[in-house]
C-alpha cells in the first residue's frame, strides 16, 4: 500500500543521498545538487511519518466498528440493524442497543434524614467508615414476596442529604445468579441495625396515632386503660415490633380501640396474639380486649 510505497521511496532517496555525500566530498558534485538529494531524503521520511499517522487512524476507526460491552448482561432491542444509515456527530447519536447489568444487580432508595441519622450511628458511619468498609447487609422483597429473601450488602451512600426533599442515596448490591431480579421491578428494602435490642410483639390493630405519636392503650390498676406512647420498629412474622414502651407482661388493647379511651375501666378478655402458623416463638396468649405482647426478646 501507500506505506510500502513510502519506504522505497525513502530506501532510493537514501541511496542517492549516500552516492551524492561521497561525490561532494571529493568536489564531484555541485552544492545545489547535493541539497536537492539531501531535501528529496528528508521528504522521503516525513512521507512514511505521514502514512504511518494515516494508518493508525484508519486501524482506529476500524476498532470503533467492534463493540464490546463493558458490563455483563441482558441486550434489549436492536435500535440499528445491519443495512441501516448511520451518521457520525453529536446530533446523529442514537443507541444501538441496551444492556443492562444482571448479576450483580443494584438496587438504587432513598432514605429519610431522620432514619438515615438513625442508622449512621448505629452503623459506625459517625466514626468515619464508610459503606464499604462498614459491610452492612441489605434485605429485598419483591412485590409478590412477603418476606426479604433476597440478601445483598450495602455498597454505596450518598456524600450529602438533598436539601430539597430531605433524603439521601445509598444503594444496595445483590447477587443474582439464577436471575430471579430483573432491572426495573418495585421492591422493598430493609437494612440491618447495627446491633441487637429487646423488644415486644403486637398486632398492628393494638397501635394507634396521635397526631405524629404512635401509641397503645396498656391495662393498668383496676382494669382502667393508661395511655403508652410507643417506639415501633419492622414488622416480624406478621407481627409488629415494639421497640420501646411495653414490657413482658404487659397487656394491651386489640379490639375496639376506637371505643375507649385512656382511664376508663373495661372488663378484659383474653384472645390469641397471633392465630394462625406464623406465631413466633416465644410470643404469650393475650386478653380479648386487651392482648399481652409477644415475649420481649432480641430483635434486629
Amino acid at each position: 500500500g501507500e506505506l510500502a510505497q513510502a519506504r522505497a521511496q525513502l530506501a532510493r532517496a537514501q541511496s542517492d543521498f549516500q552516492r551524492a555525500e561521497r561525490l561532494h566530498n571529493n568536489d564531484g558534485m555541485s552544492a545545489e545538487e547535493y541539497d536537492r538529494r539531501a531535501s528529496a531524503r528528508t521528504e522521503a521520511e516525513a512521507r512514511i511519518a505521514s502514512t504511518a499517522a494515516a494508518l493508525r487512524g484508519a486501524e482506529l476507526n476500524l476498532e470503533f466498528t467492534r463493540i464490546t460491552a463493558p458490563i455483563t448482561g441482558r441486550v434489549g432491542r436492536a435500535e440499528v440493524t445491519e443495512g441501516n444509515l448511520v451518521a457520525s456527530g453529536p446530533a446523529q447519536i442514537r443507541p444501538l442497543t441496551t444492556v443492562v447489568s444482571l448479576d450483580p444487580i443494584y438496587a438504587y432508595f432513598d432514605a429519610d434524614e431522620q432514619t438515615y441519622l438513625k442508622y449512621a450511628r448505629l452503623a459506625g458511619y459517625s466514626k468515619g467508615a464508610s459503606a464499604n468498609e462498614i459491610n452492612s447487609k441489605v434485605f429485598l422483597g419483591l412485590g409478590d414476596e412477603e418476606s426479604f429473601p433476597h440478601t445483598g450488602r450495602l455498597d454505596f451512600v450518598d456524600n450529602q442529604v438533598s436539601s430539597s426533599t430531605g433524603t439521601i442515596r445509598m444503594r444496595g448490591t445483590f447477587p443474582n445468579k439464577n436471575l430471579a431480579l430483573t432491572p426495573g421491578l418495585f421492591a422493598r428494602l430493609r437494612l440491618e441495625r447495627g446491633g441487637a435490642y429487646h423488644g415486644c410483639l403486637a398486632r398492628d390493630e393494638a397501635i394507634g396515632t396521635d397526631l405524629n405519636q404512635k401509641f397503645v392503650l396498656a391495662l393498668g390498676k383496676n382494669n382502667a386503660l393508661d395511655y403508652r406512647p410507643v417506639k415501633l420498629g419492622s414488622i416480624t412474622d406478621g407481627l409488629r415490633v415494639v421497640r420501646d414502651g411495653l414490657k413482658e407482661g404487659d397487656l394491651i388493647v386489640v379490639n375496639g380501640l376506637q371505643r375507649v379511651r385512656p382511664g376508663m375501666p373495661v372488663a378484659p378478655v383474653m384472645v390469641a396474639m397471633a392465630d394462625d402458623a406464623h406465631t413466633p416463638a416465644g410470643a404469650t396468649p393475650a386478653n380479648g380486649e386487651a392482648e399481652k405482647p409477644g415475649s420481649a426478646g432480641e430483635q434486629r
